[in-house]
């Protein structure tokens, strides 16, 4: 969340001098200071008898020296909580007002009491004069340090072990308390974190095993997402299912069959929408004989297509995409170049050098004509593709719009083989959902890059338990949120809505 503030001329009730002075010399008992929170409530602050010392900090929201403290008091508090001292934060400048404190020590991870000296009821008590300042006071009520903020941690040490205090400077250094500052925009670094996720149906009656989900933004907002089902992989009752979530509405609507081709079971398909609004769905039908064994047929697949100008409500007639497919399938989503060119990526099973071959079919007419990329095997027009090898995701480049590659060479990442998903998000980053692991289809991963996959952050998972959690598709909505489906241990496809944060802030100062 951002926070803007305008700060109206005001003048303080209270002005310093010139030039900070030195402290008020005290040696006596602090006694009873009245202060005021952020919710404007009243505080009378003598309880220090409860624990072993109280730091009060003076500080300001809109002060340079503040600011570059704030790690340094995080860090302090961190350390010296636990050890019986208590952080109080005062903010004394009367024209900060007490949402913007507020938000300011929510947004600085300053996780103790912060209040407002409007009064300078605190500011006379102890002598301060300066932002950032700090003064230690014992459970006694006595003062036994004052000095700045980076001395107070080694003299939190010293007191805390029982040792001497060394003295520091009298005058500390600082802005006047009471001297007009502009407010400070505030940027949150902690974010906020959207995730939800739920199955796109239970069960449907008569087709038990499902996979290979893709999912597409239909011009009119909804969220399609299309699977294939049947008794088993590669069953002649094989047919592809489409489901849709409406924009606005968080459930899912009844699957229904799309594309039935008995005999000729569909396999593998994409779904995405052009720039001319419509959506394609793109799936590579099994023309091997029957009966065929489980899991195979995929080399004899032909690709078909159709078409819906109506965000998929109704579709055109099947037709062949491209031509002499025999052997070729679709797996991940297209991507659109800068210059509008439409990628879509394919792989050819039916080579017979032992590994598949990979290769891309780009448009140039929102799909009315495609020519073909060079092969892979086993802003300057760069292209990067990861690809589904085993034992590691190879990785291989294009310096020409996606016409020549790289040879592939192996990532860090561990693949078993199964399928990859990567999506370069609108600010750049990328993002990439795979199963890092040498043999098993569990733990799902997810892993970001923010450098253009030159490094990534550590990835986290997105399913853990046992079973087969695999063949991810991942989608930037036009709302920002990022949707992940994939298969759900064969009986379901699982959706996954979620934002940035939840894969950068894992954990909140609390």
């Amino acid at each position: 969340m951002r926070y803007a503030f305008v700060l109206a001329t005001a003048w303080t009730l209270w002005a310093p001098a010139a030039q900070a002075q030195s402290p008020v010399a005290f040696s006596g008992e602090v006694g009873i200071i009245h202060l005021l929170t952020p919710g404007q409530l009243d505080v009378a602050m003598d309880n220090y008898a409860e624990r072993r010392a109280t730091a009060v900090l003076f500080l300001s929201s809109r002060d340079d020296g503040t600011d570059a403290s704030a790690e340094a008091i995080r860090a302090m508090n961190t350390k010296f909580r636990r050890q019986g001292v208590l952080l109080v934060g005062v903010f004394p400048n009367v024209d900060e007002t007490p949402a913007e404190v507020r938000a300011y020590a929510q947004s600085r991870g300053f996780i103790f009491p912060v209040y407002l000296d409007s009064r300078h009821e605190a500011v006379q008590r102890l002598g301060a004069r300066v932002t950032p300042e700090s003064f230690l006071i014992d459970r006694t009520g006595k003062l036994v340090y004052h000095g700045s903020i980076n001395d107070l941690s080694a003299s939190l040490a010293a007191f805390v072990a029982g040792s001497a205090i060394q003295p520091t400077p009298a005058e500390v250094k600082g802005t006047p308390i009471g001297k007009q500052l502009p407010a400070r925009r505030l940027e949150d670094p902690y974010g906020a974190v959207e995730f939800s996720s739920e199955l796109i149906f239970e069960s449907i009656p008569g087709y038990p095993a499902h996979h290979c989900s893709s999912i597409t933004e239909a011009p009119n907002g909804d969220l399609l997402v299309s699977w294939y089902g049947g008794s088993y992989e590669s069953a002649d009752d094989q047919v592809l299912f489409l489901a849709r979530r409406r924009k606005g509405v968080r459930s899912w609507s009844k699957p229904e069959i799309v594309v039935s081709s008995p005999g000729k079971p569909p396999g593998n398909a994409i779904l995405f929408t052009d720039k001319r609004k419509r959506v394609w769905l793109i799936w590579g039908r099994m023309d091997g004989t029957q009966p065929m064994r489980r899991g195979t047929g995929w080399d004899a697949c032909e690709l078909f297509y159709r078409t819906s100008a109506d965000s998929g409500a109704t579709w055109s007639e099947d037709k062949p995409f491209y031509h002499d497919t025999l052997g070729w399938l679709p797996r991940n989503l297209p991507i659109f170049l800068a210059d509008g060119t439409l990628v879509v990526p394919i792989s050819d099973e039916r080579n017979g050098h032992g590994v598949d071959l990979s290769f891309f079919l780009a448009s140039k007419d929102d799909g009315s004509t495609w020519t073909q990329s060079g092969i892979m095997q086993g802003g300057d027009g760069t292209m990067l593709a990861y690809l589904r090898t085993r034992p590691n995701i190879k990785a291989s480049e294009s310096h020409d719009h996606g016409k020549t590659w790289s040879e592939p060479l192996p990532t860090q990442w561990k693949n078993p083989d199964s399928g990859i998903s990567m999506r370069r998000l609108a600010n750049g980053h990328v993002f990439l959902v795979f199963n890092n692991q040498d043999n098993s289809r569990s733990p799902l991963h997810i892993a970001r890059s923010v450098d253009e996959a030159r490094n990534w952050d550590k990835p986290l998972e997105l399913e853990s338990n046992p079973g087969e959690y695999s063949y991810p598709s991942i989608l930037q909505s036009s709302d920002g949120k990022i949707h992940i489906v994939y298969t759900f241990r064969r009986y379901s496809i699982k959706h996954v809505e979620l934002n940035e944060g939840w894969l950068e802030h894992l954990q909140r100062p609390n």
